[in-house]
């Protein structure tokens, strides 16, 4: 039943953050509030799923925003680029398609982090951005499955609709949530190393703790 409740949850992340993506410049805050969401899960801490989503979406909704249209004003860039060799191929060196080339993967990898750290840290913009690419050189092994995982949902989004529309229903149910939990699970331990310590009470501190409750209970009798 614990199974089916969470591919439920899935299912409904997944429409929601698709719907909020639709806009197109709202689709950073979406993917935040989606990291968010998962990231609870990845770690087993219970919780909703609608409400935190919204109220995360409203909380980075700014900050996100502008992380989002910075990333789609260098996927542009780049693309024109690209389109321009295509059209004209040989009025541009070689090595000048290569290198947009390579420098596509290059901050394809780097940019993979810039959410899920948006979704868990409190940072600026130019500090998430710089993050990200630490973290992703730092744990390259990971961001591989990061970016192999969206890799595989977007050219499965695309095969859907050119060729195989039978996978439709996955795509539009999962196609967002899976490759985002999947993400989460990468990246949940980097995540620890940055975050506060758990210090557990000791034994003793928490006998103090409960005479303070019980004295304080009989004083407001």
């Amino acid at each position: 039943m614990r199974g089916l409740s969470r591919l439920a949850d899935m299912m409904i992340l997944n429409l929601l953050t698709l719907l909020l993506c639709l806009p197109v410049f709202t689709a950073g805050s979406a993917l935040t509030a989606m990291y968010y969401v998962e990231l609870k899960w990845a770690r087993k801490e219970e919780g909703y799923t609608v409400r935190p989503f919204f109220q995360q979406f409203k909380d980075n909704f700014k900050q996100a925003t502008g992380e989002w249209l910075i990333m789609l004003v260098i996927v542009a860039v780049l693309a024109l680029d690209l389109f321009m060799f295509r059209q004209a191929p040989d009025a541009f060196p070689k090595v000048l398609r290569y290198l947009v080339i390579a420098l596509s993967i290059v901050l394809f990898l780097l940019l993979q982090w810039v959410f899920p750290l948006q979704s868990h840290f409190v940072n600026t913009v130019k500090t998430t951005f710089k993050n990200s690419a630490l973290m992703a050189i730092a744990n390259f092994p990971r961001t591989l499955g990061i970016g192999g995982i969206w890799l595989v949902s977007a050219g499965l989004a695309v095969l859907s609709v050119l060729a195989l529309p039978q996978i439709f229903p996955f795509v539009v149910l999962f196609g967002l949530s899976v490759p985002g939990y999947v993400t989460c699970l990468l990246v949940s331990k980097p995540f620890s190393k940055f975050e506060p310590e758990k210090i557990e009470p000791t034994e003793e501190e928490s006998e103090e703790e409960k005479e303070e409750a019980f004295r304080i209970l009989n004083e407001s009798r």
